[in-house]
């Protein structure tokens, strides 16, 4: 994700001089191909995410569109004040990217773990969260980003996910983008677990149980009637690689309660029972709750019940 969103960003920066790019001392190799080519729209700050947060808002503040890209919790919570202060209060345009979501990081341990990351920023003010599926939905909603002035969060993967979409989706905002159609449950995913979510569904489809699976980019902005349908179909099972409070399973049960919606819901997060554990980013999911036997289990459960 993280190459096609630098991919993108550099296009786009090419036609537009008001786009700029900052990052903490990170990306060698990936982003050095935006600094040779863009040099006078590219800032290396340095290991100083407080100072580096409140920078990019005053950049912002003179016009121009400011991407700040660090490693997951570095451009989050070292600088949730900043963020909150600087860039959402005042209303600047400033897009902090995080990459290396939930376990990505897994072999450098619980410092690099991002897992509470949803949860923090959607509870900001005027800010935007959105979390792409694959390199395909990292391109587009790069684009989207580019256009629009409004502060927002992109918590996006490390490299080589897999693609889950077969050809480019339509992307619209606060809209779902549906992988698999079912009839008698549904799926919804943000991030590149949508894979093991896939897979959930292909194993219980063996079993003559039909689910619809669906990524939902656009966390902050909820798209009601595919909920609404979704609902009267049957159980909703929502995945994420993220701990379970305030995550976008809670984002659909506030959501379901804002808009009087009435439907079974389970939710499949990282239980985070054992904090200090170090290894692939494989063996974290597993160990915390966030494989195909859990999301099988779960619609199990709801269905039975």
């Amino acid at each position: 994700m993280r190459d096609a969103f630098v991919q993108t960003l550099l296009e786009e920066a090419k036609k537009d001089k008001d786009i700029i790019l900052i990052t903490g001392d990170l990306g060698f190799g990936v982003l050095d191909v935006f600094q040779r080519e863009l040099p006078g729209q590219f800032i290396n700050s340095g290991v100083n995410e407080q100072a580096l947060m409140g920078m990019a808002a005053g950049i912002a503040s003179t016009g121009k569109r400011v991407f700040v890209y660090s490693i997951a919790n570095f451009p989050t919570l070292r600088c949730l004040e900043q963020i909150r202060n600087d860039v959402c209060l005042m209303n600047n345009s400033v897009v902090v990217v995080s990459v290396g979501a939930g376990y990505a990081y897994g072999a450098q341990g619980y410092t690099h773990h991002a897992l509470e990351d949803i949860a923090v920023m959607r509870a900001l003010p005027n800010l935007e969260v959105l979390v792409p599926a694959d390199p395909i939905e990292a391109k587009l909603i790069t684009k989207y980003l580019v256009k629009t002035k409004t502060p927002s969060y992109l918590r996006l993967g490390k490299s080589n996910e897999l693609m889950i979409h077969g050809r480019e989706p339509l992307l619209a905002h606060g809209k779902f983008n549906e992988i698999i159609e079912g009839e008698i449950g549904t799926i919804l995913f943000v991030g590149s677990i949508g894979t093991t979510a896939i897979k959930a569904a292909e194993i219980l489809h063996l079993d003559g149980l039909s689910l619809s699976v669906a990524s939902a980019p656009f966390v902050s902005s909820l798209d009601k009637e595919y909920i609404e349908i979704a609902a009267s179909r049957g159980p909703i099972i929502t995945v994420e690689e993220h701990g379970r409070r305030g995550g976008f399973g809670s984002a659909v049960l506030e959501f379901l309660n804002k808009e009087k919606i009435r439907a079974n819901v389970g939710i499949v997060a990282a239980t985070q029972k054992n904090l200090s554990q170090i290894g692939s980013q494989e063996f974290l999911r597993e160990e915390n709750g966030l494989d195909v036997n859990a999301i099988v289990s779960m619609f199990r459960t709801l269905r039975e019940g």
